[in-house]
């Protein structure tokens, strides 16, 4: 009887044992599932705060400075254009005039005066200065990179201009900018989609009343409009490899910009985001996110109010 007691006893003891043992793996199980980092949900509370997610794909970024300018009237160019056609064809008149004059001024049978060759000589003076003040007026107006410094070359540039076939831009980028290019793009302000690259660009005037560097260029082929307002960008630097992270995805909190990533099946972790680079309906981040990951893009600001206010929870 006594024997049998011991045994009862000494299994007893054993069972005991045996649930001691289980129970630090199970709590310890437990804490870190706790300690994981980010919001560890449910599938029904996903469903309950209506989060949406989307896959990040790859992108690529690469530096740009901006500016802004305008589409040029073309009626300016054909005064321009005028004036100095003008000033060349009275030119070359009186240039004939003093050959004619210095020839029937000569000789023991001169038919004209000395004076008459003079005047001539005198009108051809003036009319080569007009020429050279015509030009200077379109230098100054169109700077002296202008790519029309003949008569045939300005004839057909203008002839492009007026039918439209090119426009003629100016544009203004910020002080310091490292320009000069050959080539920039130019988009329609307010309208992001089709851009167009410049066919030249030269130095323009400097604007006193927007400072920095102005540039005039051509672009062929494009549907802008004379007077339309356009911003111009110049590539800088070498493309970045990163990823483009939806507008929808960025709640704010905190003074910062942040994404909810989703790094397990129910958990969904807060990551900052830099928002220095917008780039079409995102940003570009090249650090914290990779191509393939998931972030949520419907319901992270419910996610971001739980996350900071545990109480607000639902009950499961």
């Amino acid at each position: 009887m006594r024997h049998g007691m011991k045994v009862v006893a000494l299994a007893a003891l054993l069972a005991l044992s045996a649930c001691g043992m289980g129970t630090p793996a199970a709590d310890t199980k437990e804490a870190a599932k706790e300690e994981a980092p980010g919001i560890t949900l449910t599938a029904e509370q996903s469903q309950g705060l209506g989060l949406q997610t989307a896959r990040l794909a790859a992108a690529d970024y690469r530096g740009q400075i901006t500016g802004y300018g305008m589409v040029m009237a073309s009626d300016a160019i054909a005064q321009s254009d005028a004036d100095i056609a003008s000033a060349e064809a009275a030119a070359a008149q009186s240039q004939a005039a003093v050959a004619r004059a210095r020839a029937l001024s000569t000789g023991e049978d001169a038919a004209v005066s000395r004076e008459t060759y003079e005047a001539a000589a005198a009108k051809a003076a003036t009319d080569s200065a007009a020429v050279l003040l015509a030009r200077r007026k379109a230098e100054a107006a169109f700077g002296t990179g202008a790519p029309w410094r003949n008569a045939a070359r300005r004839a057909a540039i203008l002839a492009r201009l007026q039918s439209g076939r090119t426009v003629l831009v100016k544009v203004t980028f910020p002080i310091g900018s490292a320009v000069p290019p050959q080539r920039f793009s130019v988009t329609r302000m307010g309208a992001n989609g089709k851009s167009w690259t410049t066919s030249a660009a030269w130095d323009a005037p400097a604007d006193a009343a927007i400072p920095g560097r102005s540039l005039f260029a051509l672009i062929d082929g494009s549907d802008l409009a004379q007077g339309e307002r356009i911003i111009a960008t110049i590539p800088t630097g070498a493309p970045q490899a990163g990823v483009l992270v939806p507008r929808s995805a960025l709640i704010m909190g905190e003074s910062d910009s942040w994404a909810y990533l989703k790094t397990r099946a129910d958990t969904y972790l807060r990551t900052r985001i830099d928002t220095s680079r917008p780039e079409g309906d995102g940003y570009f981040i090249t650090e914290g996110l990779k191509p393939g990951q998931e972030v949520v893009t419907a319901g992270a600001g419910q996610l971001y109010a739980r996350e900071i206010n545990p109480a607000t929870e639902p009950a499961d």
